[in-house]
């Protein structure tokens, strides 16, 4: 079904990717393919139910699988590219995990405004799924992904943050797709869970997972960052959290490239200023929207429109009200949007 009926946004997604990754023709689209074909095995192996749902999406798009493959491994193909061919853009986001009280109870937002290139301005759709196996989920994707940015029946959502590493993509090394490990955090029923299988999966490339859950016992929010060969958990007293597209665990830092970026240096630094600043704002979705609407710090603001960079813009601006099942947007820039509420589960 979601290969039918988004087949064109599908086949737009791949074109884009194929020459983003190809670097306009300098790596062969054969040797792409062949890299997202090897993904395969590893999703056989430790997630098959994605791999049969990436294979129906194929199938409903008339598409073959590696190329469905391709997208939702584009992180990791990326990497593995990444030493051919110049230095690619890539993907910068804000991610954010609050806390407050709505109507006088404690509350918990989960949020992420996701920047990247304006060609892909159609890219996202949002899916309500109900698996046979495993929980409900709804999920803000890139059309032909199994899963993105959302949050699912157990109150689990998960954020992610663009991160490169010394050890991303290294040769013969295989592991599963960065997409495809967002998908499985909406997969489980809470965040140990998730938590031990992120520990235990091979992996090929970076990325920083921020999750959040509302269990009985309150609120909690982890922040993981991950390499090929390391995770780390990140947790701070009173549960807000906020990650931008630099390391902060100081020994994984070691090994990034993306350190001194001055755009995600200012953003992380104005989001957690704007976190205490707006502590009196006890809602904690109006909080947050406050925040993702932010243009302080240009030319590296939270919400970006074409400045300074023509190639990445705020795409989408996602709050996942985990206490109250709901799922907020806004399309493009939040500065320049306005914030409608999607499906729940």
């Amino acid at each position: 079904a979601h290969g039918r009926a988004f087949a064109n946004r599908i086949r737009a997604n791949l074109n884009f990717y194929i020459d983003w990754l190809s670097d306009s023709g300098r790596v062969p689209v054969a040797d792409l393919m062949a890299r997202a074909r090897s993904f395969e095995p590893v999703l056989a192996e430790h997630l098959p139910d994605i791999l049969e749902e990436i294979d129906g999406i194929a199938h409903g798009a008339g598409m073959s699988l590696e190329e469905v493959l391709l997208i939702n491994a584009r992180t990791d193909v990326h990497a593995m590219v990444n030493a051919q061919v110049e230095t690619l853009a890539v993907p910068s986001c804000t991610a954010l995990a609050l806390t407050g009280t709505t109507d006088g109870r404690e509350s918990l937002t989960l949020s992420q405004n996701w920047d990247w290139s304006p060609a892909l301005a159609d890219a996202p759709v949002v899916l309500r799924l109900r698996p046979d196996r495993g929980p409900a989920l709804v999920s803000l994707v890139e059309a032909g992904m199994t899963g993105k940015i959302g949050f699912n029946e157990h109150r689990l959502g998960v954020c992610r943050n663009f991160l490169s590493h010394a050890s991303d993509g290294r040769p013969g090394e295989v592991g599963a797709p960065i997409h495809c490990l967002l998908r499985a955090a909406m997969n489980s029923r809470d965040l140990d869970e998730f938590i031990a299988f992120i520990r235990a999966v091979p992996r090929s490339a970076s990325a920083n997972f921020l999750l959040a859950q509302v269990t009985d016992e309150g609120p909690r929010a982890v922040d993981l960052e991950i390499t090929p060969n390391g995770v780390a958990e990140l947790t701070e007293p009173g549960v807000d959290l906020a990650h931008t597209n630099h390391f902060l665990d100081p020994e994984l830092a070691l090994g990034s490239d993306t350190q001194d970026s001055p755009s995600s240096l200012t953003r992380f630094d104005n989001a957690v200023r704007l976190v205490g600043e707006l502590e009196s704002v006890a809602d904690p979705v109006l909080r947050t929207q406050r925040i993702l609407e932010s243009r302080d710090g240009l030319p590296y603001p939270i919400s970006r429109h074409h400045n300074p960079d023509p190639d990445s813009s705020t795409l989408a601006g996602i709050v996942m009200d985990l206490s109250s099942n709901r799922f907020i947007l806004a399309r493009g820039a939040p500065h320049r949007s306005h914030w409608v509420d999607g499906p729940g589960i």
